[in-house]
């Protein structure tokens, strides 16, 4: 036992040894060389003064100058002229510095003292303190930091710690790098990685953008960036919001999440979503969680009357041409084609009997009347989405074949010839083979746009819904699919088994209900339905206003007639096509074409069925009441000329003192290119 205690004892006093003599070899500050060195007495202080390119050693750190005094009691080296501390890759250099052997600590002070690590990064200040044995800087008052690519960060202190190749800036904080500028309260730059880390309020502008944020990250290597925390986007003609963004300015990606709102004032639009993603080139973006888009439409009044569309997912992009499945392009192009045709106004039809004179038959033949609209449904689901996303194998198929026959021609003309003779004429033949080239490729741009699922959309006299809706500008048709239902006016409501509707100049031309259409009115008195059905029915806008619409290919049709106010009696009628002229929303006339059948029934003796035609579906309780029927969620006000005011932008007022000329001449180049100019004035 008393070995073991004794064993003990030896052990912690060998470690007690080890440890003071560690602490005695860091203390310890040796001379290595220096042109004089000699001992003075000053006011009774023992003082070794170096003079000439004198160099000590403490803690692995090289410390250089032109002279120094070293007060040996205190162990504090003064040292001026030309002084360098030089530690591993680390190299700060200054007028005079002051070094606490103690503490570790060397105490840069002067006109200009230069951090500069092994990427090369440079920083300038007036004041910084390094600890030689923790290898971590600290300057104060103001300093401004240079890389070798020319971005700048700067801020009035920080950090420099040489171990995790990190620098740290606090308190107005900028930075420019690469056209982008960036203010914020404090900001970390890890120089292995080449990332940027933001805390805090931060703000950045690169063009004719800006973004303010509650802090985020810049991976400067592969040009990234990172924002969240209350991000708000702003340009001349977008404004957005949300909680994180993601961007990949190398392929001109943008990922927003969580309460997401984008203002487009060039398109009079907003769009809501949890998450949206845009790609610049070629445009193309995509709406998911909840997503609505909101159309602004500005009334004769000035008032706002909003179109609200919803569904699950939206996607909207563009193709060039020579890119689009040439069958779709086919197929766009035959829809086109139909929509130009009007039946009656091709056929001329003799003039039609008009209410109230008595039902005649008509002299037009049903062979005679052009029903030019219509559309199978087999080709509708040829449009399908995954029609749309096809490549161009047309294309692809042309381009091989081409080269091919080129190869073909060439080598088989160039073996019937000597060699010199090939030689000499192998640029005639491959021109000759070039110009069996077909014309240039088409490079329009071509807009797609997709809604899937649970699509409603919502004006304040006109709400729809259907389960799909594509859009395409080959023909400016937008079609609904798979049982769409529109209701108007409140009181009125159309069905069919799928709807397209014509657009031209952003207003709706014509609208066509294809296969089993149906049109219900309720009377003012809610006991009684106006019905008309067809196979087919098209209906003509102006200005987006309905003023006629036309039944086809076999039409049943119930009116119900009100006399003295009261409904008393109900007109059956059947005919093959059927056409209404509306004024202000109200039927002015009502004409019939060939086969017309006409009964007149009292209601007070009519059995219920016999009110309905067949098929009929009142589905008023799908309606939306209002636009919170598709989305809760409330638009945010404007923050234009508020979140980046011109105060806010980076005056480099650091980078100024310390890389004198440099920001100014960057600022001059840009207000050439006449970018970020509103952001600055």
């Amino acid at each position: 036992m008393k070995r073991l205690l004794l064993n003990i004892i030896l052990i912690l006093c060998l470690f007690h040894i080890s440890v003071s003599a560690q602490e005695s070899r860091d203390s310890l500050v040796r001379l290595i060389s220096a042109e004089k060195a000699r001992l003075l007495q000053i006011n009774g202080v023992s003082y070794r003064k170096v003079e000439g390119n004198a160099l000590f050693l403490h803690n692995d750190t090289y410390l250089k100058c032109d002279q120094a005094l070293w007060n040996v009691e205190t162990n504090i080296i003064d040292a001026v002229g030309n002084v360098q501390i030089i530690q591993d890759k680390t190299l700060l250099t200054g007028d005079s510095l002051k070094y606490i052997v103690s503490e570790d600590l060397a105490q840069f002070r002067g006109h200009l003292v230069e951090l500069t690590d092994k990427d090369k990064n440079t920083l300038r200040t007036k004041y910084l303190d390094y600890n030689t044995k923790d290898s971590i800087a600290h300057f104060f008052r103001g300093g401004a930091m240079k890389d070798k690519d020319g971005s700048i960060i700067e801020s009035m202190d920080g950090n420099y710690y040489a171990k995790e190749d990190l620098f740290i800036f606090r308190n107005r904080v900028e930075m420019f790098s690469d056209s982008l500028f960036f203010k914020t309260d404090s900001l970390k730059y890890y120089s292995e990685t080449d990332v940027v880390t933001y805390e805090g309020r931060t703000y950045g502008w690169y063009d004719v953008y800006g973004i303010t944020s509650g802090g985020g990250w810049y991976n400067r290597s592969n040009e990234t960036f990172y924002f969240d925390k209350k991000v708000h986007l702003i340009s001349d003609e977008n404004e957005g919001w949300c909680e994180n963004l993601f961007y990949d300015r190398n392929i001109e990606y943008t990922r927003m999440e969580k309460n997401v709102e984008v203002v487009d004032t060039v398109n009079n639009s907003i769009v809501l979503c949890g998450q949206l993603e845009f790609w610049n080139e070629p445009r193309r973006s995509e709406l998911y969680e909840d997503p609505v888009i909101i159309l602004l439409q500005e009334q004769d009044s000035g008032a706002v009357d909003s179109v609200f569309i919803a569904s699950d997912h939206f996607k909207y992009y563009q193709k060039k041409a020579f890119e689009v499945d040439s069958a779709i392009v086919e197929q766009a192009n035959e829809r086109y084609k139909s929509v130009q045709v009007d039946p009656l106004a091709s056929k001329r039809p003799p003039p039609p009997r008009e209410e109230p004179k008595a039902d005649t038959t008509s002299t037009a033949s049903a062979d005679s009347i052009a029903i030019a609209q219509r559309d199978s449904i087999d080709a509708i689901q040829r449009d399908s989405v995954d029609a749309i996303q096809r490549d161009s194998v047309d294309t692809i198929q042309r381009d091989s074949v081409m080269v091919a026959q080129r190869d073909s021609i060439i080598s088989s003309q160039r073996d019937s010839l000597s060699l010199q003779d090939s030689l000499m004429s192998r640029d005639s033949l491959v021109a000759e083979v070039d110009s069996l080239q077909t014309e240039p490729l088409d490079t329009t741009l071509i807009t797609f746009v997709e809604s899937f699922h649970n699509v409603k959309i919502y004006k304040s006299d006109i709400q729809i819904k259907c389960d799909s809706l594509l859009y395409c500008s080959i023909d400016s048709i937008a079609r609904l699919f798979t049982d769409p239902v529109i209701w108007y006016d409140g009181v009125n409501q159309i069905t069919a088994d799928s709807m397209q509707f014509v657009i031209k100049n952003e207003n709706l031309e014509k609208g066509y209900m294809l296969s089993n259409a149906f049109v219900i009115s309720e009377d003012e008195s809610k006991k009684y339905y106006h019905q008309v059905k067809s196979p087919e029915m098209i209906g003509y806008f102006r200005e987006s206003d309905l003023y006629r619409y036309d039944a086809i290919g076999g039409v049943s049709m119930i009116v119900f007639v009100a006399e003295d106010n009261e409904i008393t009696t109900m007109n059956q009628k059947e005919c093959r096509l059927m056409t209404s002229v509306l004024k202000d929303g109200t039927v002015e006339k009502m004409r019939y074409y060939e086969g017309i059948k006409s009964d007149v029934f009292p209601v007070y003796d009519l059995e219920e069925e016999k009110k309905y035609l067949k098929d009929f579906n009142w589905r008023i309780g799908e309606k939306f009441g209002s636009r919170y029927d598709l989305t809760d969620k409330q638009l945010r006000k404007s923050l234009r000329n508020k979140s980046i005011p011109a105060r806010n932008f980076p005056r480099f007022s650091n980078s100024k003192v310390y890389y004198p000329g440099y920001m100014d001449g960057i600022m001059k180049e840009i207000e050439l290119r006449k970018p970020l100019i509103w952001l600055i004035k």
